[in-house]
């Protein structure tokens, strides 16, 4: 069976068929659904399952960690000069991608490696960029793989990083099949820190990004700017758990029982409002705390102006106290599977479920979307 790269294969959301990718023993059926919603699913061919390591082109990783990995390889002897895939190499990372629980949070380390061998004409400066900008390719294409079986794998690296040569010492015509390599880990849950010697990346512009945080929605409230006219907001605190714990008080405003929420000059108000609200009667300690892990690593500076949905999730735990479903949606600055950091718009975190008193929601409880707006 030939095996075709998946970066190579575009898929045609307008036609509603199967389109099949073959990676030697495991074939990829992606199917067309309203849209461009994708179902994917992946029949191994029979064998596949039980198929062994091929030592001449995958071995035991060379980087360790302080915490057991789901999935961990060495894909080895890639060819010299070269980042093409070996089918070895394809088997491998299309097994360990499917083999990731649906639903679990998992994280994942890319690691591209280059031999000692060097390029005529270029000396040893040129030769080591060179090499650098090799196992970045390398790195990159085993990225590309496991994100056309999965494309939420791209929102799951933790680390992607070209080494180059720079991991061992040898004579400059040295091209050893160990080192012409790429190391890919998979982490359930949280991921271990990176070693040494994977230094971390700096961070995109704006800072560092967190992925560890708690909610609670410990109230809402109604203003009336004029008689007849009522805006309903809801308070929204968010703490920080990751680094520095640190707290922030928001307001989202909603639906409430006359008008809706209709722009920035309606503002001030909800924020004094809010901030009587905050002296008066709201306490840390007392509030009933959600804690979650972001789909997208995000920050308070990224928190100014995002977009707050929240919906009625049921019955609460007490008179006037309900349950809300909360997404927070907003502009990130996010770094790619390549390494590079790229400004989209993204789900920071999606239907949180916190609970609060007299909570203001849409007509029927649906969810209505409004600006996150900084109180303290």
């Amino acid at each position: 069976m030939s095996a075709v790269f998946a970066w190579h294969v575009r898929f045609d959301a307008a036609q509603s068929q199967y389109r099949t990718i073959e990676f030697s023993k495991a074939r990829v059926y992606i199917i067309a659904r309203a849209k461009t919603e994708l179902d994917l699913q992946l029949q191994f061919s029979e064998g596949a399952d039980s198929m062994a390591d091929d030592p001449n082109f995958l071995d035991n990783p060379f980087t360790t960690f302080s915490k057991p990995s789901f999935r961990a390889k060495r894909l080895i002897n890639f060819p010299t000069g070269k980042a093409d895939l070996v089918v070895p190499h394809q088997d491998w990372l299309v097994q360990a991608t499917v083999a990731i629980p649906v639903g679990r949070n998992y994280r994942i380390y890319i690691v591209g490696f280059a031999s000692q061998l060097g390029y005529a004409g270029m000396g040893a400066e040129g030769s080591d960029a060179k090499n650098l900008n090799l196992s970045f390719q390398r790195a990159n294409r085993s990225a590309q793989m496991m994100e056309a079986i999965n494309p939420d794998i791209s929102n799951h690296i933790e680390v992607f990083q070209a080494r180059g040569n720079r991991d061992y010492v040898a004579a400059p015509t040295d091209d050893s099949p160990f080192w012409r390599a790429v190391e890919v880990h998979i982490f359930l849950d949280d991921p271990p820190p990176p070693p040494p010697e994977l230094e971390a990346p700096p961070p995109c512009p704006g800072g560092r990004r967190y992925r560890k945080w708690s909610i609670a929605t410990p109230a809402g409230f109604t203003w009336s700017p004029v008689p007849g006219a009522v805006v309903g907001a809801n308070m929204v605190v968010l703490r920080r758990d990751e680094g520095i714990v640190a707290t922030h008080y928001y307001i989202a405003p909603q639906a409430g029982g006359g008008v809706s929420y209709s722009g920035p000059g309606r503002a001030v108000g909800l924020i004094a409002k809010a901030i009587q609200l905050i002296r008066g009667s709201l306490s840390l300690s007392g509030m009933s705390w959600t804690s979650f892990t972001a789909d997208t690593p995000f920050n308070f500076g990224d928190l100014d102006g995002a977009t707050c949905h929240i919906a009625s999730a049921g019955a609460g735990r007490g008179i006037g106290v309900q349950a809300s479903d909360v997404s927070v949606s907003g502009q990130v600055w996010i770094r790619e599977s390549s390494g590079r950091c790229m400004f989209k718009t993204g789900d920071f975190f999606t239907n949180v479920i916190s609970v609060g008193k007299d909570l203001q929601f849409g007509i029927g409880g649906s969810a209505i979307g409004g600006p996150l707006i900084k109180v303290a």
